[in-house]
């Protein structure tokens, strides 16, 4: 599943146990599935960011450099990055 138009990576919804992620609170969730805090100002393998959008939380799977630029636009939301070992298999993405 896209987030935007802007082309920007996939969401994760569910934890390496399959659980559904609650709508808030995906960065503590995803840090307690094994995830680790990162800077976000390069791109890593397996990065996520987590978009705080007020009544939900979006986990993104950033999979390049230009997808790391888009969700690094200041577009006045908080965002946290996260690397998780399994970010890309979370995401469904395929390529």
């Amino acid at each position: 599943m896209r987030l935007n138009k802007k082309n920007m990576g996939y969401y994760i919804d569910k934890n390496s146990k399959g659980e559904t992620l609650q709508p808030q609170g995906k960065t503590q969730a995803l840090l307690t599935d094994g995830a680790k805090i990162v800077s976000g100002k390069e791109f890593v393998e397996n990065l996520i960011c987590v978009v705080q959008n007020g009544f939900f939380d979006a986990a993104g799977f950033v999979y390049s450099e230009a997808e790391r630029k888009v969700f690094s636009e200041n577009d006045g939301r908080r965002k946290i990055w996260l690397v998780h070992p399994m970010a890309k298999e979370l995401s469904g993405y395929k390529k």
